[in-house]
């Protein structure tokens, strides 16, 4: 009996996991054609943690993967940015595809401590970057620029927003959602294919 339940159950999570990943296919391919081109990120120059300027020129040309996070908070940020590693290690090959997190918390992050950060997430060359600006200027490119909302730094946003290698947003995906997460790589690597 035990067995034979067993199996039962093992038969039910397979044909569960079968639907969700039918699922997901479809959803991706159905917002693969979809993909729509929502707001131009408009100018700004910031600074890396290495204390070199980064700005729209800077993304221009590449395909960039962009959070607003805070070293200290004690919510989703260290989520996230394990999420932005496991996405960095993926497209460790693709030249194309960069990675860019915005401090929310420039009053605390300082250039040393955002470079602490990338230290502990394993960052080891220039395709993750992490920029300070003062509070004004993230705020107005954070509510303005990116069309994100909620109060810094505490009650950021946690989607990632992809943006094309023209500077256009092309969508927001939410990192507490593994459907969402896994069209974002599939529009990831569309627009690397069209790129290349």
């Amino acid at each position: 009996m035990n067995i034979k339940r067993s199996i039962g159950i093992a038969v039910i999570f397979a044909l569960i996991l079968i639907v969700v990943a039918i699922f997901v296919i479809g959803e991706a391919k159905k917002q693969r054609t979809e993909l729509p081109k929502l707001f131009e990120v408009p100018e700004f120059t910031f600074t890396e943690r290495s204390g070199e300027s980064f700005g729209l020129q800077d993304m221009k040309g590449k395909i960039s993967v962009v959070d607003f996070i805070f070293t200290r908070c004690p919510g989703p940020c260290p989520i996230m940015s394990a999420q932005m590693k496991e996405l960095y290690e993926i497209y460790r090959e693709y030249d194309q595809v960069q990675f860019v997190s915005f401090t929310v918390d420039p009053e605390y992050d300082s250039l040393s401590v955002l470079q602490d950060y990338a230290d502990k997430f394993g960052v080891d060359d220039d395709r993750w970057v992490f920029l300070w600006a003062e509070k004004p200027r993230i705020e107005t490119l954070y509510e303005e620029g990116f069309k994100l909302g909620g109060e810094l730094p505490y009650n950021h946003s946690t989607k990632f927003v992809l943006v094309d290698q023209e500077g256009m947003i092309r969508g927001y995906y939410s990192t507490e959602d593994e459907i969402s997460l896994s069209i974002l790589q599939t529009h990831l690597r569309d627009l690397a294919k069209s790129a290349s």
